[in-house]
């Protein structure tokens, strides 16, 4: 469309009355009906800012990046417990990208999305909230779950360590490793995400709480998927329950072409038992979400949360069990959890991540 320079010429333009038709003596009656059009137009406009002043303004753009990227290809991360903030996938983003250019620049909130849920549980307010409501077994299901997080990154220790061959060395290894502290609690080991099983155990027992968390992912990959785009979720630890019951949500409102190409679970609570257990009832039987081609499981030498999907129940159709973790000590298991997303890790980065992605 050609614009008016009349209408283009800042303080210096005529005014309405000025133009031909403005003048009433010249006819300017007939501008009444153009008036009251664009004040109803003004009206549906502003009731349209009401309403979208009540969503999410984070989920309202990017749906609106959406629908303008439609056909294209996105990354999903999906980040675990304790407070993550927006922008925690630019490191772990990286990494990956030198091996690939499946989404160009990876621009956050472009090419590159996030699902950012930790703050709905991480409020030590909303875990008394939780517990106050009568989640029956909550506090003992989250005492459980550090034990096994301990037993496994104990048990790792122990196996990789020097071999144990007598009383004396036992008590010389738990005393170099554990100096004053009681061994019984094992504190010397650094595990993944300790201090938040308690945040975590709200979104196991609080049905209102997981709602609203699967809804942070959904408010994400709907608008995307709707779009007609194609997606990669690279979900990490405790993000990878809620990226598999997330994904299941939306295949049961009907969400089923499979977009997602690639879903990759890494260093996956969902190997542990007690947390299968806690599944929304239809998700335990472990089914690949109808909306995934590809399932890729991935977990670090060491890494206490990750473990074993495929057959146990879950559909996975590629998994890469003890990777390397990069040198993490024989404790340390909180950087073997972390070591997948390390810009020197090429056999994760390039060798899996990247190589599914750039597969048809």
């Amino acid at each position: 469309m050609v614009k008016d320079p009349q209408l283009f010429r800042g303080n210096d333009s005529p005014s309405l009355s000025a133009r031909p038709g403005g003048d009433p003596a010249a006819g300017g009656d007939q501008l009444s009906p153009l008036l009251e059009e664009l004040r109803r137009l003004a009206a549906a406009v502003e009731a349209g800012v009401q309403v979208l002043s009540k969503a999410n303004p984070r989920t309202t753009a990017q749906g609106e990046r959406a629908a303008a990227v439609s056909g294209g290809r996105h990354l999903v991360y999906v980040h675990g417990i304790c407070k993550h903030s927006p922008g925690f996938s630019d490191g772990w983003w990286d990494s990956l990208h030198p091996f690939t250019d499946a989404f160009g620049a990876g621009t956050l909130d472009d090419t590159r999305q996030e699902v950012v849920w930790s703050d709905l549980v991480n409020e030590r307010g909303v875990v008394a909230a939780a517990a106050a409501r009568g989640a029956d077994g909550q506090a003992e299901w989250a005492a459980r779950i550090r034990g096994v997080l301990e037993e496994r990154a104990a048990t790792h220790a122990l196996d990789a360590g020097p071999s144990i061959t007598s009383p004396e060395l036992a008590a010389d290894l738990f005393t170099r490793n554990l100096g004053a502290r009681d061994v019984s609690s094992i504190q010397a080991l650094s595990i993944p995400g300790l201090d938040c099983v308690d945040d975590f155990a709200v979104y196991m027992f609080d049905d209102a709480v997981r709602a609203e968390i699967i809804e942070r992912f959904t408010g994400v990959v709907r608008p995307l998927l709707e779009a007609g785009a194609e997606l990669d979720v690279i979900s990490h630890s405790w993000g990878t329950v809620v990226a598999y019951e997330a994904l299941r949500a939306l295949e049961d409102a009907g969400l089923t072409e499979p977009r997602v190409r690639n879903f990759f679970t890494v260093g996956a609570a969902l190997s542990i038992f007690l947390v299968k257990l806690r599944l929304r009832a239809a998700n335990r039987d472990g089914r690949r979400p109808a909306l995934v081609r590809r399932w890729v499981n991935l977990c670090a030498v060491g890494d206490p949360v990750g473990g074993r999907l495929q057959g146990r129940p879950y559909q996975v159709d590629a998994e890469f069990l003890n990777l390397s973790n990069l040198g993490c000590g024989l404790l340390d298991a909180a950087c073997a959890h972390s070591s997948y997303f390390e810009s020197d890790n090429v056999a994760v980065n390039r060798d899996i991540f990247a190589a599914f992605i750039d597969r048809p």
